[in-house]
């Protein structure tokens, strides 16, 4: 077991275990909010429905890919007129179905937007970041890139 000062992107996050092999890092943490806000209504839920696991991809640490195992919860909301009846915990760090937090998809945007996606996949890897280049050609898709006029055109 390895001692590991985590930079939680949760202060509602608790680390309960560490899982290293040689080249990666699996952390498992667990939310310890007492409720949270319905993402249809904003109106708070203190009610929790169950709870459930997800795996997302993080930064790498000290040379070892990392992944996170979120135990998170899922709650009621119990607001007559709301559609929502049942909803998960959100992160502000990581989209409602995302499987990367928002961190390690802003370096991948980098790399990708800077070489192409096939050669982004190989560097991604040498950085300890595991990712198929089209995965990363799904990235550049659902960026929103403004388009600029150039100021070297003409008039």
């Amino acid at each position: 077991m390895i001692s590991i000062s985590w930079p939680s992107p949760d202060p509602d996050l608790e680390l309960l275990h560490v899982s290293s092999t040689n080249d990666s890092l699996l952390l498992t943490v667990k939310s310890t909010r007492t409720s949270a806000y319905c993402p249809a209504c904003s109106k708070p839920s203190s009610r929790i429905h169950s709870q459930y696991t997800r795996k997302v991809q993080d930064l790498p640490i000290s040379g070892k890919s990392v992944e996170l195992l979120i135990m998170t919860k899922r709650w009621f909301c119990d607001q007559p007129n709301c559609r929502v009846k049942i909803f998960t915990e959100r992160y502000n760090w990581l989209s409602p179905n995302g499987c990367r937090t928002a961190r390690t998809e802003e370096v991948l945007r980098k790399i990708t937007f800077s070489t192409s996606c096939i050669s982004a996949e190989k560097v991604a890897r040498s950085a300890h970041i595991p990712v198929s280049h089209d995965t990363l050609l799904t990235l550049v898709h659902q960026t929103d890139v403004k388009s600029e006029v150039s100021p070297f055109r003409g008039s």
